[in-house]
């Protein structure tokens, strides 16, 4: 038994990761923080439609100020927070919100709109469902999405998530509150990175 959880991994030892053809992800930095709020400014009325944070990300200095919090979370074990770059092109970001005690994580990512429907977030998240379960020694992977989200429920889909439910008005968007859609997979259930993109053709 894990009454007390894994051991906290920084995030230092499990990334980077190179994913193949120019696709990395590495470990966020406030170095990351020009680059994601030029994206936040250039395309927020996109983000805003389904991520809670956006209107709040008013300037440069408040998305260093939230990396600041990231890299500590990083360096904690308690989180696995990954930059995503194409060719060294920043594309968003991906990560992993840990619950030690229960052996699960959360998973949460957005992506800039040239990198949209290209598979880079399905083999992004793939990538870290492998360091969580094999690096990290987790237990439960979960995704939420809003109801309405097919694009992020679309991934969870692919990769062979159960749905296990609706969490009823449990997020509140721009829009208002939302319901979001429940996915998890666990260790048992996980082929693996390779099997699971290979599996979406």
């Amino acid at each position: 038994m894990h009454l007390l959880g894994p051991e906290p991994v920084q995030a230092a030892r499990v990334l980077p990761l190179d994913l193949g053809e120019g696709l990395v992800l590495r470990a966020t930095t406030t170095g990351d923080a020009r680059d994601a709020f030029a994206v936040v400014e250039a395309e927020r009325e996109r983000l805003r439609e389904w991520l809670p944070w956006v209107d709040g990300t008013t300037s440069l200095a408040v998305e260093r100020d939230f990396l600041v919090s990231v890299e500590q979370v990083n360096a904690a074990g308690v989180g696995l927070h990954a930059t995503i770059r194409q060719d060294g092109e920043f594309c968003g970001f991906a990560g992993l919100r840990i619950d030690l005690m229960h052996r699960s994580a959360e998973i949460g990512y957005w992506l800039s709109e040239r990198a949209v429907g290209r598979g880079i977030m399905t083999r992004s998240v793939a990538a870290l469902f492998d360091a969580g379960f094999i690096r990290l020694g987790l237990h439960r992977m979960e995704l939420l999405a809003a109801v309405g989200n097919t694009r992020s429920r679309a991934i969870a889909e692919r990769l062979g998530m159960s749905f296990e439910g609706v969490r009823r008005e449990a997020e509140e968007l721009a829009s208002g509150f939302v319901d979001l859609a429940m996915y998890a997979v666990l260790v048992q259930d996980w082929p693996g990175a390779e099997a699971a993109i290979a599996r979406v053709g």
